[in-house]
């Protein structure tokens, strides 16, 4: 059975000169009005060209380049009397019930002329608002002084020692290794022994890939699923994997993981670049191949539609078949490529239509639209029909001329004849 969407109240802030004063005391402050517009029961929300009537984006407008008060008052009705005054933090909408998660600092009493307000004070309450706000604009202010920075501690090691030589073609990077089966790099870096240990300096490694992969920019369902896929990929290697076998890698009991497989002497060093780049080409190889499979899966192809609709009865479900043109009319992938196929091939016959009518009109300029469709740049062009520069330049400008009569349907003007320079007494005698 299909889920009822959760029905979710969406609020805006309404135009700048609705912006009113709420005084109580000695304290008198600027507030701008936030409303209720519309009720939303999908999981998107609803273009202005859908629903007209309930677009927010007329009163967002003004305020592009304004600042926004620090309080806002909520108008729930016509009247603003006993409405909830907010501690606001400059968001122009938001979905949700009131006050989402801000702090009430008070509630309107009553009105003392047309843009000022009386409110009842919760003390407290401000006093906490302003207290949240001071220990916010401090953490900001730290954080701009000094980054914070994700570097996990490395692992308590043994101090490095070289347990065995270089080959004799090696020409990467230096690199020592402990006697535990650490390497590290030239830089300092210790590489992760195994998939564990990789997993415990960085926790997010995976995921911020996939996030970069993807474009990105907060957690969701495709995220979640992709860094799933890709982290038991780096746990456990194939069971027919030739890195499980006895003595690979240097290992007695073989590779169990890709961090195992590391091989420092293939990467040409073990520094944190080198590093980097072996865990981040083996997650491109794994991510290109899952996506193969899933674009060779016609489940997964977003082109593809279904041919049949279950439809729900009173009492029963009922299994609805769909022809063709059901699918084309009511499938957006199939109708922008009808409509994408039907432009290119309008496009193709006012094209030929058009040079019809110039090899009538005007047989002299044909040539011009052969070479502006072989080539590219003017010059090109001109050598592609044997004139000069200026004297395509002409034809392209008598092209122009054509085409306003072509599409306007009036009457074609006499071709102007070539300009010739004037010469001087001095160069004729010269």
């Amino acid at each position: 059975m299909f889920e009822t969407p959760k029905a979710v109240k969406v609020y805006s802030l309404l135009d700048p000169s609705t912006k009113i004063w709420v005084c109580s005391g000695d304290l008198r402050e600027e507030a701008a009005l936030i409303s209720y517009v519309y009720t939303l029961t999908g999981p998107r929300r609803p273009k202005p060209s859908v629903e007209p009537e309930f677009t927010i984006y007329k009163n967002l407008r003004p305020w592009k380049k304004l600042n926004i008060p620090s309080f806002v008052v909520v108008k729930e009705g016509d009247s603003l009397i006993g409405a909830p005054i907010i501690v606001w933090n400059g968001k122009k909408s938001l979905q949700g019930d009131v006050p989402w998660g801000h702090q009430i600092v008070g509630k309107i009493a009553s009105q003392t002329s047309a843009t000022e307000y009386e409110f009842v004070l919760d003390t407290e309450a401000l006093d906490l608002a302003k207290k949240q706000a001071a220990e916010k604009v401090q953490v900001l202010a730290d954080r701009k002084k000094s980054p914070i920075v994700e570097t996990p501690p490395p692992p308590k090691i043994e101090p490095p020692t070289i347990v065995d030589g270089y080959p004799a073609d090696y020409t990467g990077d230096p690199f020592t290794r402990t006697t535990d089966g650490h390497y590290v790099g030239n830089d300092g870096f210790i590489v992760p022994k195994n998939f564990d240990e990789f997993y415990e300096r960085f926790p997010k490694y995976v995921m911020a890939w996939v996030k970069k992969r993807l474009n990105r920019y907060a957690v969701d369902d495709d995220v979640e699923d992709w860094t799933q896929d890709l982290l038991i990929h780096m746990k456990f290697l194939p069971l027919v994997s030739k890195h499980r076998l006895p003595g690979a890698n240097g290992r007695e009991q073989g590779c169990g993981d890709v961090i195992e497989t590391f091989n420092p002497i293939q990467q040409y060093g073990a520094s944190e670049q080198r590093f980097r780049y072996y865990i981040n080409f083996c997650l491109a190889n794994k991510f290109n191949t899952i996506q193969t499979k899933r674009l060779k899966n016609p489940v997964c192809r977003s082109g593809n539609v279904q041919f049949g609709a279950a439809a729900a009865t009173d009492t029963e479900w009922d299994y609805l078949g769909k022809d063709d043109e059901f699918i084309h009319s009511h499938s957006t992938v199939l109708a922008a490529s009808a409509e994408k196929n039907r432009k290119q091939h309008n496009d193709r016959l006012f094209t030929n239509q058009f040079k019809r009518y110039v090899r009538k009109t005007d047989p002299i300029v044909y040539p011009a639209i052969e070479a502006l469709e072989a080539t590219g740049p003017l010059s090109d062009a001109a050598a592609y029909i044997g004139v000069s520069e200026q004297e395509f330049s002409r034809l392209r400008t008598r092209l122009k001329q054509l085409a306003e009569c072509f599409t306007s349907k009036s009457t074609v003007p006499k071709q102007r004849r070539p300009y010739k320079k004037r010469t001087t007494p001095m160069e004729e005698t010269s």
